[in-house]
């Protein structure tokens, strides 16, 4: 009963993050991830600007992804500490620093360090905007309206980074990023109104719930086998044959995916049965890798390629709720970020040596098998009482 009380002390509308904090962490949650955003672009830069191939261009996107998850787990260790505003003004000024630094050498060990010290920035600010977004009075559709900006992001990005990497020359694409980031010095103010009174964190000593670890463990696989193959889709495309301009195309038109499935998951998240949710995201799934995979084409490759983005949020929707359903009080969600950050660092390591050493159908089995688990995880983990 103790528990309960708690969980609704959490929901009441004096706690809830306010309007304007709000809008400026998803702004700046965006912004921060915007290089996961364009992440099929910047394997490619460091594939074929750099000179590293597909399983050295996927490593240090892996270590990029590692950085961003050790970020994440100190945020918390960090804020408590600190305020809000000061330390996402100091974490952006790390991921920019990171960013102007990797413009200065192209040594492998040195742009993994520079990308590595980037990244830690990118996870403290993300972790952070979570935290307000989770607060928020309506936290379901602050997530969505934050993956619906990424989906802009890359729309953007996707069409146009290759051409700018081409044209201009790839430093241009991390003085982009930097810039896109630069705004979050003066909305810091905003969100750090958003962070919880201090006493607030004297509950420190209660009890793990198991049934949350499970639910964050299978959003960690579930971002595992994505990001085994989201990464490759450039590479994908030039192993079939299809031209740059097309590709680019591909991925531009992508991006509409990831935001429809973020518009759909908003509205029917909370109308449709999880279990219904989650296996017809599975299915959807399958259906976008079997095209990658089996059928040849530049229709069968952008129809595929979309589809794969409108499931990733689509089906993430259903994952985060039922996390946030297992997590009342919302203490452990605020390790979300973590475990999105640790699959897209495991997986395109792992996906990039599946695939310059097996072949695309083995990465699509890789991909496809840890979201079943992750499926079959969250259903399994359903709380057997309704609240």
């Amino acid at each position: 009963m103790a528990r309960l009380t708690v969980s609704a002390a959490h929901l009441t509308p004096t706690t809830a993050t306010p309007p304007a904090s709000t809008w400026a962490a998803i702004y700046l949650g965006v912004a921060a991830a915007t290089l996961p955003a364009v992440l099929p672009v910047m394997v490619g830069v460091f594939a074929d600007r750099f000179g590293y191939g597909v399983a050295g261009a996927g490593m240090i996107a892996a270590l990029n992804m590692t950085g961003i998850l050790v970020g994440s787990l100190l945020c918390p260790l960090i804020t408590a500490r600190f305020g809000w505003a000061v330390v996402i003004r100091a974490s952006l000024a790390v991921m920019i620093a990171g960013n102007l630094l990797t413009m200065l050498d192209g040594h492998f060990g040195y742009v993994a360090a520079t990308r590595v010290f980037s990244g830690l920035g990118e996870g403290v600010v993300g972790g952070i905007c979570y935290a307000a977004m989770g607060r928020s009075a309506r936290p379901e559709r602050s997530i969505s309206i934050y993956f619906a900006g990424q989906a802009i992001i890359g729309m953007v990005g996707l069409g146009s980074f290759g051409w700018i990497a081409a044209s201009l020359g790839w430093p241009w694409l991390f003085l982009i990023l930097s810039a896109i980031a630069l705004p979050g010095f003066w909305l810091a103010a905003a969100i750090g109104r958003a962070q919880p009174a201090p006493a607030g964190e004297r509950h420190g000593g209660l009890p793990v719930n198991p049934l949350v670890i499970g639910a964050l463990a299978c959003i960690l696989l579930y971002f595992v086998g994505m990001a085994s193959l989201w990464p490759f889709f450039e590479r994908i495309g030039v192993g079939k044959g299809i031209t740059a301009g097309t590709i680019a195309f591909a991925l531009s038109v992508s991006a509409f995916g990831g935001l429809a499935g973020s518009l759909v998951a908003s509205v029917v998240a909370e109308r449709l049965p999880r279990v219904v949710g989650l296996l017809s995201g599975l299915v959807l799934l399958i259906a976008a890798v079997s095209g990658l995979a089996f059928l040849p084409g530049t229709t069968s490759f952008i129809l595929s390629v979309s589809l794969f983005a409108f499931t990733w949020p689509f089906q993430f929707a259903f994952q985060f709720g039922h996390l946030a359903s297992l997590d009342r009080g919302g203490r452990l969600i605020a390790l979300t970020p973590a475990m999105t950050g640790g699959g897209l660092a495991i997986g395109p390591a792992i996906g990039g040596t599946l695939l310059q050493n097996l072949s695309l159908g083995a990465v699509g089995a890789f991909c496809i098998l840890c979201v079943i688990v992750a499926v079959g995880g969250a259903i399994a983990l359903r709380p057997r009482q309704a609240v």
